[in-house]
């Protein structure tokens, strides 16, 4: 089956936010002398609404940390702020602009909200020509559940099996696969486990990397 569109997680994967965000996440447990585990930010990322009550125990105030992390994670303004181009993962900019020059339909779907997405894609210092975007806000369950690329692939006017999806976390390689969907693994601040790679198709070590896959495989 011939890839007709590509679908792009947008933390991590396009932006190095994550990272930022991780920071944040530790920078706030700091002030209350706790830490945050591994499994912490494997569950947490990507990932829409998780149940927190499992790491409480090793966290005893992890919801006066969270609650400060929405604030700041979420803030635009804080987003807005950054210098242009200083989140851009590498080979972002080339991708986009080369799947679009070459046909192939492009949407963002992250599990953030689209306001939230279209902040940070004002941080670069060019116009990417994306035909939607899909934000958490605008679907019912988050990932890992199919919804979200699902709602990009009709979206854009195409079958699940045509869409070739970028992703940096568990939950979403998982969610590519129960959306019936290709997909690439890009590591970002998460190391591949057994789950994802039983469900992912590729991976590279970045996105610039993504043309070279394309060309070989799916033109």
């Amino acid at each position: 089956m011939k890839i007709k569109a590509v679908l792009f997680d947008c933390d991590g994967l396009m932006f190095n936010t994550e990272q930022v965000s991780q920071d944040l996440w530790r920078q706030e447990a700091c002030k209350y002398h706790e830490t945050l585990s591994d499994d912490f930010f494997k569950a947490i990322t990507g990932a829409r609404g998780v149940d927190m009550t499992p790491y409480e125990k090793e966290t005893p105030h992890l919801k006066d940390i969270a609650m400060a992390m929405r604030a700041k994670r979420f803030d635009l303004s804080y987003w807005a702020s950054f210098e242009k181009d200083a989140l851009n993962k590498k080979g972002m900019v080339e991708l986009v602009l080369w799947l679009h020059e070459h046909g192939i339909r492009i949407a963002v779907c992250s599990s953030s909200n689209s306001d939230y997405v279209q902040t940070l894609l004002s941080t670069v210092s060019v116009s990417l020509p994306f035909d939607a975007i899909i934000g958490g806000n605008m679907v019912r369950r988050g990932k890992p559940a199919p919804d979200i690329f699902l709602a990009g692939a009709k979206t854009l006017g195409v079958q699940p099996q045509e869409c070739l999806v970028l992703e940096d976390s568990r939950q979403g390689i998982v969610a590519a696969f129960a959306a019936g969907m290709t997909s690439v693994f890009v590591e970002d601040t998460i190391p591949k486990d057994d789950e994802m790679i039983s469900c992912m198709n590729h991976e590279v070590n970045h996105l610039g990397e993504v043309i070279d896959l394309f060309q070989k495989e799916y033109l």
